[in-house]
């Protein structure tokens, strides 16, 4: 078993070597050295959690992070992918161990940088980190950390944005049915507030989609919220339903406007796939819409 010196200088040694892989454009000795990281935050996460060994752990995600970035830099997409998988790995092990404040650290660093892989074109790239977000965001659901669940959410909506206005054909699409996922999952664990929050998400993400002329991401949302529907309605959460046909609805009626025929005809099929039988013809729901429309409000004002 290596000593503490020696296993902090193979950790130093692991930074420097995916470092120098990266700028050099090594692929397998990028992710080699990525995956070392990984092994060595998981046996921190597995031990004393003071403060010294929380500043080592942050150190190594940095580390992870910053080996991603210089990956960007070179153009290695497979490797950027790979830092996001790897950092979602972490973040879910320290969510098991009951450590949020650095699952929390961690997911920040994946959305961070989801969003500059996606600022650079790096479609792949911002697709895997959008795959750790969701994959992370589901988790989150089913263990009922919420503030976790939010901050995924809040990502992979401001990753979607971005992938749209960057005309990005895969991150965007795959974030939407993310948001979906979450939600659904949220559903399942009667989270009232992360399933109205992806909802709402998504409705804006529709919206941005048909300003943008972007029927592929359009249809992506209006699949996410069908699904998202489903789960809501076999789960009783009648509320959220209301929303949701608000939401397909309003997205129906833009992508008419705007001449996007398909994405129109998707949006009044979910509609009709979905459980929606008088729901927008009750005063009461046309009450239960203000209110969410304020909640609305209340999540952009957060992001």
């Amino acid at each position: 078993m290596l000593s503490v010196n020696e296993n902090e200088l193979d950790e130093v040694r692991s930074i420097e070597d995916g470092l120098k892989n990266a700028y050099n454009g090594d692929l397998r000795g990028t992710v080699e050295a990525i995956d070392k990281l990984r092994d060595f935050a998981f046996q921190l996460i597995h031990q004393e959690a003071d403060a010294e060994n929380e500043l080592d752990i942050k150190a190594l995600i940095i580390s992870i992070g910053d080996i991603a970035r210089a990956a960007a830099e070179t153009k290695m997409e497979q490797a950027c992918a790979a830092s996001g998988r790897v950092l979602g790995d972490i973040t879910l092990e320290a969510a098991s161990q009951k450590r949020e404040p650095l699952a929390i650290k961690t997911l920040s660093i994946v959305g961070s940088l989801a969003l500059e892989f996606a600022e650079k074109g790096l479609d792949t790239a911002a697709k895997g980190a959008v795959e750790s977000l969701g994959n992370c965001g589901k988790y989150f659901s089913r263990i009922k950390m919420e503030t976790l669940v939010s901050l995924s959410e809040a990502y992979l909506m401001q990753v979607a944005l971005k992938s749209m206005g960057k005309g990005l054909p895969e991150s965007g699409i795959a974030a939407a049915g993310f948001l979906g996922e979450i939600g659904a999952a949220s559903a399942e664990q009667a989270i009232e507030n992360s399933t109205l929050e992806a909802a709402v998400i998504l409705e804006d993400l529709g919206n941005a989609a048909v300003r943008e002329n972007s029927e592929p991401h359009t249809r992506a949302v209006i699949e996410a919220l069908e699904n998202l529907g489903t789960a809501v309605s076999q789960h009783g959460l009648k509320n959220i339903l209301v929303q949701i046909a608000w939401s397909l609805e309003t997205i129906r009626v833009l992508t008419l406007e705007r001449g996007l025929k398909g994405a129109c005809f998707a949006a009044k099929a979910a509609l009709e796939s979905i459980n929606t039988a008088g729901l927008l013809d009750e005063e009461q729901n046309l009450e239960k819409i203000r209110e969410i429309k304020e909640f609305h409000s209340l999540i952009l004002k957060k992001r």
